[in-house]
């Protein structure tokens, strides 16, 4: 199963909102969820590159891993799976060669419309977003689909200039880096 989805920094959240309601779109209630990357030293256009990540969330965790699809940002495969012990998790993957990546933590809220998901995400340090993302048949047309969803988003009020083609993770892995380098420069 492929994961297509568009993604946007958010200006205001109360307006999006107000927007969605029109469109009889309705937020469940916030859940936090906490990840952890585990990720590979070869480069992300590598066909073999993938990323897992462990998440708690409520009650459960859960193991995912993603790979490119497609050349296109935001196209990925994903596999997930519900596991009893992160922790033994952890350790397999980082004997089979992963390194502890970055820490994500986000408030999300989840809506479902037509064949889509919506989610409106508060990630520690780095902002407001909202993600819309569709899962597809391996055989679909990548970009028709990344297209359509965007086109969808910028009913919510989202422009061209909001819009992110990286994930949390490499977002994530800059604004530690841009800290690192800051706290360099004043030692």
């Amino acid at each position: 199963m492929r994961e297509i989805e568009v993604k946007a920094k958010i200006r205001d959240k109360k307006k999006l909102f107000e927007k969605a309601a029109v469109l009889g779109i309705a937020f469940r209630e916030p859940i936090v969820q906490d990840d952890i990357t585990y990720e590979t030293a070869m480069p992300k256009d590598d066909p073999s590159w993938n990323i897992f990540r462990i998440r708690r969330q409520n009650d459960a965790t859960i193991l995912t891993m993603k790979y490119k699809a497609s050349s296109n940002s935001r196209d990925n495969y994903e596999r997930e799976s519900k596991i009893e012990d992160a922790n033994e998790i952890a350790h397999m993957l980082e004997r089979l060669g992963y390194a502890h990546g970055v820490p994500i933590k986000k408030t999300r809220q989840i809506a479902k419309y037509n064949q889509l998901e919506i989610c409106i995400d508060e990630v520690d340090g780095l902002g407001i977003f909202i993600e819309v993302e569709q899962l597809t048949n391996d055989d679909v047309d990548g970009d028709e689909i990344q297209k359509n969803l965007w086109n969808f988003l910028m009913q919510f009020g989202v422009v061209d200039e909001d819009r992110v083609y990286k994930g949390y993770d490499t977002l994530m892995h800059e604004l530690l880096d841009a800290k690192n380098s800051s706290k360099q420069q004043f030692h």
